[in-house]
């Protein structure tokens, strides 16, 4: 286990939060604040995860590179990295180091985290704000393909400590979204395909919401159900307010 000081973060947003869901980063920076820690937010670009999957390794290059700069900055070899998207994440741990290796590169590797692996961490050291009130929801919980070929599945052991979350299944199967591959015209019946089977788990087990870390899974799993997609951290703050409310 690192030993990284715990009384900051250093946010890596991600595009999806940063342009598209800006509730995950603001529950993200509320979360880390009931537990205490402060929120560092180095300026962002994207990880370069979306060029490097359509061949712009140039542009890719450029944008990791300027980014594990960053955060290594940042961190200043003590404090924890942590982000809210599984591509990022995968990109920052795995995949930018083996095509642009350097030394910032291998620190933000060895010291980043998905924002559920770090509320275990806490957990795990007894660092964890528990005041968390109940919420009535049956959940379906999508593990992204992104976090499932790093061995992660934090969401879980996270939905458990929330009073009142019922997970009605899990499925770790792709959505069908796959990065930008779903986002093509030309993929739409290879996409649609593969998300049959989210869907219909959807459509079966009739869950309050979806759960998911990946901003693109719930692209996907939201077009063809109107169905209500939570990432973890949403959830964890609902929950620090639920407690607020009950108390009241």
């Amino acid at each position: 286990m690192r030993k990284e000081s715990m009384d900051k973060v250093v946010y890596f947003t991600g595009c999806f939060s940063n342009y598209y869901d800006p509730e995950i980063s603001k529950s993200l920076v509320y979360v880390m604040e009931k537990n205490g820690i402060e929120v560092i937010v180095p300026g962002q670009l994207c990880c370069g995860m979306p060029m490097m999957a359509n061949a712009n390794f140039k542009g890719a290059k450029r944008n990791y590179t300027k980014i594990v700069r960053s955060l290594y900055e940042a961190s200043k070899g003590t404090y924890p990295i942590v982000t809210t998207c599984p591509s990022c994440n995968m990109m920052l741990k795995k995949e930018g180091k083996a095509f642009f290796p350097s030394e910032e590169a291998e620190y933000v590797s060895q010291n980043i985290y998905d924002s559920s692996e770090f509320i275990v961490l806490l957990d795990l050291n007894n660092k964890l704000n528990k005041d968390f009130g109940r919420l009535e929801l049956k959940v379906l919980y999508h593990n992204p393909c992104h976090l499932k070929v790093q061995n992660i599945e934090a969401t879980l052991y996270v939905l458990k400590l929330i009073p009142g979350i019922q997970v009605l299944g899990i499925n770790r199967d792709c959505c069908g979204m796959g990065g930008s591959f779903g986002m093509k015209k030309k993929n739409y019946p290879i996409s649609s395909a593969i998300g049959k089977k989210i869907w219909k788990m959807v459509e079966d087990l009739k869950p309050d919401g979806v759960v998911t870390e990946c901003g693109g899974c719930g692209l996907q799993i939201s077009s063809k159900t109107p169905i209500q997609i939570y990432h973890p951290m949403v959830l964890i703050k609902m929950a620090y307010s639920a407690a607020a409310q009950e108390a009241a």
